[in-house]
């Protein structure tokens, strides 16, 4: 069965990605060298990064920087996103520093049918339909796809330049935090303080505190929460065990606290979610992005023809581009008139000119 996943690598002009429709079904948090772009196809996703938690719902994009930590999770069961991974050292030919620059781009509720954002999920859907082809209309519509994304994202949400000081801080702060998380999932059935983890990492509770704050969005408690909801969300779906039993076996101290955690996060009760899962999205488990969409999928199918769709009306494949055009078009046309007005204010001084020469001639005479 043919899924939704390939590898594009070209080395001769610095040329890595990745692309993948899968079902979120796991909370991990992970940072990679590679700009992530993840458009949520259906649900709604939640995504902690860079001091920031933001919840996507279908439609919505965002694109995750280099090296900056992350998680998301699915708030609602079955939830798809298509993520596309791309090797910054390919822009360094346009950006030298790329490695120090940083792209706000997200859309959310009043963005996300602009322009741009319909571009954007155009080219992704064009992207991961002509990925992995090999006739050559398919190559050149790739790379068209391609460059078309990365053109609307420099052009709407130009990169802001990040301090070398403040880019060695964050890969430091990673580290340390990196130990924390590896301690928490560890350890999350247990019951996990502040203080605990502070003595755990060699930090002060305060600086922790900073830490999670500052790379999530999020604070320890918070997180600590969603990886034992990634846990029971699993049990909910695979075991038979009772909603109690897996609260108290996934570190909650009662069932009040894993519903009250469980409708805050998800917002229906564990019983509901449970009765939502069928067997198929009941097997997404801690198997991070390991689920990928068959390529045969209906409802993915239709997304991305109905992403591919607004191109060909009057939304074409540079879309961008020929709403700059117009706008320069408009520009040039009001120069022209402008000058023309000015050549005719001109004229008209001259002929004033003319008829009062000829009227002086006559009383002359």
């Amino acid at each position: 069965m043919k899924e939704f996943n390939y590898e594009y690598s070209r080395p001769s002009s610095n040329m890595a990605l990745k692309q993948y429709i899968y079902r979120i079904g796991s909370y991990h948090f992970n940072w990679h060298k590679e700009i992530e772009l993840l458009l949520v196809l259906r649900g709604e996703v939640e995504v902690c990064g860079n001091g920031v938690s933001r919840v996507l719902e279908a439609d919505d994009l965002i694109v995750i920087n280099a090296n900056v930590g992350h998680a998301s999770l699915a708030h609602e069961p079955d939830s798809i996103a298509m993520v596309l991974h791309v090797d910054p050292v390919f822009l360094k030919e346009y950006y030298e520093k790329i490695e120090f620059l940083s792209f706000n781009c997200f859309s959310m509720g009043d963005t996300r049918d602009t322009m741009a954002f319909q571009s954007i999920r155009a080219s992704l859907a064009e992207m991961m339909l002509t990925g992995n082809q090999e006739e050559s209309e398919k190559r050149l519509h790739f790379k068209s796809a391609l460059y078309s994304l990365l053109h609307t994202i420099v052009s709407n949400f130009p990169p802001q330049e990040i301090q070398a000081a403040t880019f060695v801080a964050n890969q430091k702060n990673l580290d340390a935090i990196n130990g924390m998380i590896r301690y928490i999932n560890k350890n999350y059935r247990k019951k996990i303080t502040l203080e605990k983890l502070a003595n755990e990492s060699g930090y002060n509770p305060s600086y922790v505190s900073q830490l999670f704050k500052a790379h999530l969005g999020i604070n320890y408690y918070d997180y600590l929460t969603r990886i034992r909801l990634r846990e029971a969300t699993v049990e909910l779906g695979k075991s038979n065990a009772s909603i109690l039993e897996i609260a108290l076996s996934n570190g909650f101290p009662d069932i009040k606290a894993f519903n009250t955690a469980f409708k805050e996060n998800f917002r229906k009760s564990p019983k509901e979610y449970r009765s939502r899962l069928n067997s198929e999205n009941a097997m997404v488990d801690v198997n991070f992005k390991r689920e990928f969409i068959s390529t045969e999928d209906g409802y993915v199918n239709k997304k991305l023809e109905e992403y591919i769709s607004v191109r060909k009306g009057d939304f074409s494949s540079t879309a961008c581009l020929n709403e700059e055009l117009r706008r320069d078009q408009a520009i040039q046309s009001n120069r022209q008139l402008a000058e023309m007005a000015s050549k005719l204010r001109e004229l008209a001084q001259e002929l004033d000119a003319m008829v009062g020469t000829e009227d002086e001639s006559t009383q002359n005479r």
